[in-house]
């Protein structure tokens, strides 16, 4: 007998938490969560010429009106697409722990990873539509390459575009660990910082709030062969100008757009039921999302930044 699934709080704010905690992920970042009631809609896409169409003559007379601006918006729509996925806690497997509690929140851990790992490449294959170039020498040429000067075209490139300076750069663990021995990199920070360079480091050398790290791994091997490990987000580097504000007039590069009618406030949500047949309990995660980008202009994508 399988008992209809209920949604469990409980274990909801369990997958929550285990989710912001997965810092090897960093789609979120990126594509900030915007959260909606309505599962389908037409939003407004920021257009640049708010940016750059300001008006310039505001002078007024006596008696006469204010001048007025009213946001230029292009229409685009979102469907959010429900993702998801069960474990069964069996009942044997329960009496193994000391405390029953702990099997449920396994099982929990294994579904965020499950969940987390397959936004991170929704994610990352949005992203990977952008514009950019490719560095004349790769990063981990440490006698010809010069990251800040490749960082410092991109940002120029979104600033001449939008009027907005990028704010967040993403980078996977490979490329991370060759900027962080990167002799141009040292020798800026070398009065400055002590010698390990860490994410916050990088940030303030390539002028942003942030560099996310990406340590995602999936399996990049075709269903049935053997397992070929590799980083998500590749050798590939992006900058964005990001806003998290729940504000569909606030420019940012992207946005994840999570029905929270079917998933909760927190836009994922675990369900519980019975299923006898099995003689387990049965846990289900699920998020109703969509990743759209909203700017392209606000982004850029150094391709292969390494070898």
């Amino acid at each position: 007998m399988i008992v209809t699934a209920t949604a469990n709080p409980v274990l909801s704010q369990l997958l929550v938490k285990f989710m912001q905690d997965a810092r090897e992920f960093v789609g979120s970042k990126l594509f900030p969560y915007f959260f909606t009631p309505l599962q389908s809609a037409a939003y407004y896409v920021f257009d640049r010429e708010n940016m750059l169409n300001a008006p310039t003559s505001i002078a007024r007379g006596p008696g006469g009106p204010y001048t007025r601006t009213r946001m230029r918006l292009s229409d685009d729509t979102y469907n959010c697409r429900e993702y998801g996925h069960e474990e069964p806690v069996d009942d044997r497997e329960r009496k193994k722990y000391s405390i029953a509690f702990d099997a449920d929140a396994a099982a929990v851990r294994r579904l965020a990873y499950i969940l987390a790992l397959n936004y991170e490449q929704r994610v990352q294959a949005a992203a990977a539509t952008l514009s950019g170039n490719t560095p004349s020498a790769t990063w981990d040429d440490y006698t010809n390459s010069n990251p800040m000067a490749d960082v410092d075209a991109a940002r120029e490139s979104i600033h001449n575009a939008t009027g907005l300076d990028p704010n967040l750069m993403v980078i996977s663990r490979p490329v991370y660990f060759k900027l962080k021995e990167h002799p141009k990199i040292l020798d800026k920070i070398k009065y400055t910082q002590r010698g390990i360079v860490l994410p916050e480091i990088l940030a303030a050398v390539f002028q942003v709030d942030e560099v996310a790290v990406a340590g995602g791994i999936q399996n990049a091997a075709a269903e049935g062969q053997t397992v070929n490990p590799a980083n998500i987000w590749g050798k590939d580097v992006y900058l964005a100008h990001v806003n998290a504000a729940q504000d569909l007039q606030a420019p940012t590069f992207g946005r994840t757009f999570a029905w929270t009618e079917e998933t909760g406030p927190e836009g994922v949500l675990i369900e519980s039921y019975r299923d006898e047949t099995i003689r387990a309990d049965v846990h289900r995660a699920r998020q109703d999302a969509d990743e759209k980008i909203l700017g392209a202009e606000a982004g850029y994508r150094i391709s292969g930044a390494i070898a």
